[in-house]
C-alpha cells in the first residue's frame, strides 16, 4: 500500500468508521429478520408438511431431500454470517488513523465474507424455489392419484 493510499485512509477514517457502523447495525437487523424467516420456512413449513405427508404414507422423498439441503444451507448461512459479523466488528475496533493497512485489510476480508453471506442467501432462495417445485409435483401427483381435477 502506498503512502498516498494510507493517507487517504487516515483522512477518511471517521467517515469510514461511521459508514461501517451503519452497515453493521443494518446488517444485524437484516440478519435477525431474514434468519427468523428462513428458520420459519424450515421448521414451520417444510419439516411440518413433510412429517404430516410422510405420516399419511405419501412419497415425500423429493421434498425431504430439498428440506435437508435447505437445512445445510441455512446452517452455512448462520456460520458465514457469524464470521462476517465478527470480522466487521474486528475491523471497527482497529484504529484506522494509526493502522491504516490493518484497517484496510480487515475491511477487505469483511467485504469478502459479506459476499459469501450474499451467496448463501441466493442458495437458500434456490432451495426455496426447489421446494416449491417439489411441492407442485407432489400436489399434481396427489391430485392425479386421488381423482381431483384442477
Amino acid at each position: 500500500m502506498t503512502e498516498e493510499q494510507m493517507a487517504r485512509i487516515r483522512i477518511s477514517c471517521v467517515s469510514a468508521k461511521n459508514t461501517l457502523n451503519q452497515l453493521h447495525a443494518n446488517d444485524a437487523l437484516l440478519r435477525v429478520n431474514r434468519g427468523q424467516m428462513y428458520e420459519s420456512m424450515s421448521t414451520k413449513l417444510m419439516v411440518r408438511f413433510n412429517a404430516r405427508a410422510d405420516g399419511n404414507h405419501f412419497n415425500v422423498k423429493d421434498l425431504t431431500s430439498v428440506t435437508q439441503d435447505y437445512g445445510t444451507a441455512l446452517t452455512k448461512f448462520r456460520d458465514d454470517y457469524k464470521s462476517y459479523e465478527e470480522q466487521l466488528y474486528a475491523a471497527l475496533n482497529i484504529n484506522c488513523s494509526k493502522e491504516p493497512v490493518s484497517f484496510y485489510d480487515a475491511v477487505a476480508v469483511a467485504r469478502t465474507q459479506r459476499a459469501q453471506v450474499h451467496a448463501d442467501v441466493l442458495k437458500l432462495h434456490q432451495y426455496i424455489d426447489g421446494y416449491q417445485a417439489a411441492f407442485d409435483a407432489f400436489t399434481a401427483s396427489f391430485n392425479k392419484n386421488n381423482g381431483a381435477t384442477n
